[in-house]
């Protein structure tokens, strides 16, 4: 019934990318820019703040440029992304770990970062390959 999208698997991968890429280019350069904001919402250093975000920022533009260039840098950029993510998962919701709404996170729990941590580890797992 579906066999018609056959034809576009080798794609695919370009969905996900893309997402990944965009999204922490996004957030590192809105983070980078307000570099004492972020430092302080994550209640880190300055230094680890920058860190966070240039961490973002390369990740992303690696997962985003290596699917033209070099399979390396679609997993370097992709092991660059874990990290981030689990320090701010960590520095965000501590003990507080949970998936639904609550007193500290009234917007939601941290499916998100999990999200973002499992397309990141398919990215980095799968890399250039189709």
């Amino acid at each position: 019934m579906f066999s018609f999208l056959d034809d576009f698997k080798p794609y695919g991968h370009w969905l996900l990318r893309i997402a990944l890429g965009s999204v922490f280019v996004i957030h590192g350069i809105g983070n980078f820019m307000n570099l004492t904001g972020f430092a302080e919402a994550l209640r880190v250093s300055h230094g680890l703040a920058m860190v966070l975000a240039l961490g973002e920022i390369g990740g992303g533009v690696l997962v985003l440029t290596g699917g033209f260039l070099e399979d390396w840098m679609t997993r370097v950029g992709a092991l660059m992304l874990i990290p981030v993510l689990l320090i701010v998962m960590f520095m965000v919701y501590g003990t507080d770990m949970g998936f639904t709404v609550s007193k500290v996170h009234v917007v939601g729990g941290m499916e998100y970062l999990l999200v973002m941590i499992l397309v990141s580890l398919y990215v980095l797992l799968k890399g250039n390959k189709t």
